[in-house]
């Protein structure tokens, strides 16, 4: 290829994108990231800070995850490029070679679906794997690091939408930000796709979990890496197991052998509380 095109896989806090990077190693293509968390950590970035340092300046000026690089301030576009390029360099002296023709290399860390645009400004050529979960699953998440890092960044006008529901915030805001970003972000890709300098692919885990639908999306993600695996070899990675769906269920021993029986648990407290539903 006469250009890097480089690989970006995000989506919220517990949507399973430990279990994508997985697959994609699977199918060749080399991922730089920290194997102790499985992200890239952004360590490099703001003097330790790492990504809420970086994402928090752009969430206080967009307000979410639809937006265009120009639209920053140059100040912010200046700090977040100086950062993402602080980056890359660390993970340049990492990489190597993919087996995948569709890209050279990739990372994967969740905060990243919040700096799309910039990454794409700053790489030049871009492919992102846009995973997604269940918002209701997410709401009901111990994990609630999006919330507690940037719900107050991302609303201009606090707590005043929520006034009603007194008592259920805790669910609310996360289904909340989970909504926004992922509405906004889609918005941005289907705008910004041109098949080239940037494309998309958008993953829903339960039906990469689903043994009806497993091999159809592991062939789509073969496909937007160019994999160089056979449909025969793609298959027979649909019957292997499952064994990291991410901090969402890092605590469920059942998770680790049926991954299916961590999906839908909303279910029943939102049959018990209609207003919660409703909220």
């Amino acid at each position: 290829m006469s250009a890097a095109t480089r690989l970006l896989v995000g989506g919220s806090d517990g949507s399973g994108t430990r279990a994508v990077v997985l697959l994609l190693r699977q199918l060749g293509v080399h991922m730089v990231i920290d194997e102790a968390y499985g992200d890239a950590s952004g360590e490099e970035m703001a003097g330790g800070g790492g990504w809420p340092a970086v994402v928090l300046p752009v969430l206080g000026e967009v307000r979410g995850a639809d937006y265009e690089f120009g639209d920053l301030a140059n100040g912010t576009q200046a700090f977040v490029r100086a950062e993402l390029n602080k980056m890359n360099a660390a993970h340049e002296s990492k990489k190597l070679p993919s087996n995948a023709n569709g890209v050279d290399y990739g990372i994967k860390a969740p905060a990243s679906m919040l700096l799309v645009p910039a990454f794409r400004e700053v790489w030049g050529r871009l492919r992102f794997v846009h995973v997604v979960r269940d918002g209701r699953d997410i709401a009901f998440s111990r994990n609630q690091s999006p919330v507690n890092k940037f719900y107050r960044a991302n609303y201009a006008d606090g707590e005043a939408r929520y006034q009603r529901w007194e008592g259920r915030l805790d669910k609310v805001r996360p289904m909340q930000l989970w909504s926004d970003w992922n509405a906004d972000l889609l918005d941005w890709e289907r705008r910004s796709a041109d098949g080239e300098t940037f494309d998309f692919l958008v993953l829903r885990q339960e039906d990469l979990l689903d043994p009806g639908t497993r091999y159809e999306q592991m062939a789509r993600v073969a496909d937007f890496v160019g994999s160089h695996k056979t449909k025969e070899e793609v298959c027979c990675l649909t019957r292997e197991d499952v064994h990291d769906m991410g901090w969402l269920d890092a605590f469920e021993y059942e998770t680790m052998h049926a991954p299916l029986s961590s999906l839908g648990k909303w279910r029943d407290p939102l049959s018990r509380d209609p207003e919660l539903s409703e909220a």
